[in-house]
C-alpha cells in the first residue's frame, strides 16, 4: 500500500522540529534533520518487506530532541512528543515505537546500550525502522557533508581544528573526531543502500585525511 503522508500532522511536527533545532548550532540544524528524514524515507523504501513509514519519518524528523544539546531542564520526550503523537493518524503502537527508536538511533547509544546495557539492545537489532533512520543519521555524518558538519560543531564548541602536539587524547579536535568515530561509522551500518553508500562517503573521507596531511607536511 503506497505511504499516503498525512500533511498536517507533519506540517505540526515540522513546526515543531524548527523551533528547537533554530537554538543549536549548523551542525544539528534544521536542514540537518530534513535531510536525514528524506534519507530515512528512501532508504525505507529498499528494504523487503517495506518498513513503517509514518514512524520512520517521524522519528527521522524527531530524531535530535534528545541528542547531545539536551540539559536537565529539558523537558522529556514524552512530554514533549506526546500531544502531537497522540493525534490521528499515529496509533499507539507506533507513538511508542517512535518514543523507543529516538533514544537508540545514536553511535553512541548504540555502543553503550549494546555494549555495557545489553539488556536494552533486544529489539533494536531487528527493528527496520530504527535501521531505516540509523543509517540516514550516520551517512549524514559522513562524506562531504560530515566533513562540514564537524567543523561547524567543532567551531560552535571551541574545539580546535587539527591534532597538535598539545592533543593528548583522539576526540579533543575535528581531525581526531574522524578516527574517534567517523572512520568507524561505515562498518556499523544497519542496510544494503546504507552501506553502499556509507562506502562511497568513507572514500570521500580517506581522500580528504590524506590531502590534509600532505597539506600539513608541505607547511613544515
Amino acid at each position: 500500500m503506497a505511504y499516503v503522508r498525512p500533511t498536517e500532522l507533519l506540517g505540526q511536527a515540522e513546526a515543531l522540529v524548527r523551533r528547537e533545532m533554530a537554538k543549536y548550532d549548523p551542525s544539528h540544524d534544521w536542514p540537518h534533520v530534513d535531510r536525514v528524514r528524506k534519507m530515512a524515507l528512501k532508504i525505507a523504501q529498499t528494504m523487503t518487506p517495506t518498513p513503517d513509514l509514518l514512524v520512520v519519518e517521524l522519528a527521522a524528523l524527531f530524531h535530535d530532541l534528545n541528542g547531545k544539546y539536551i540539559t536537565s531542564s529539558s523537558p522529556s520526550l514524552s512530554t514533549l512528543l506526546s500531544p502531537l503523537l497522540s493525534l490521528s493518524p499515529v496509533t499507539s503502537d507506533q507513538s511508542a515505537l517512535v518514543l523507543g527508536i529516538i533514544p537508540s538511533i545514536s553511535y553512541t547509544s548504540e555502543l553503550r546500550l549494546s555494549s555495557s546495557v545489553p539488556s536494552q539492545w533486544t529489539w533494536q537489532s531487528s527493528c527496520p525502522e530504527l535501521h531505516a533512520v540509523q543509517d540516514a543519521d550516520r551517512l549524514d555524518a559522513i562524506g562531504s557533508i560530515g566533513i562540514m558538519r564537524v567543523s561547524a560543531y567543532s567551531g560552535a564548541k571551541g574545539r580546535k581544528l587539527l591534532e597538535d602536539e598539545e592533543m593528548v587524547k583522539i576526540g579533543e579536535s575535528a581531525e581526531g573526531h574522524f578516527e574517534e568515530k567517523l572512520l568507524k561509522v561505515r562498518d556499523r551500518m544497519k542496510t544494503v543502500w546504507g552501506r553502499e553508500e556509507a562506502e562511497k562517503r568513507h572514500q570521500t573521507m580517506v581522500h580528504f585525511l590524506s590531502d590534509l596531511e600532505r597539506e600539513r607536511e608541505s607547511a613544515l
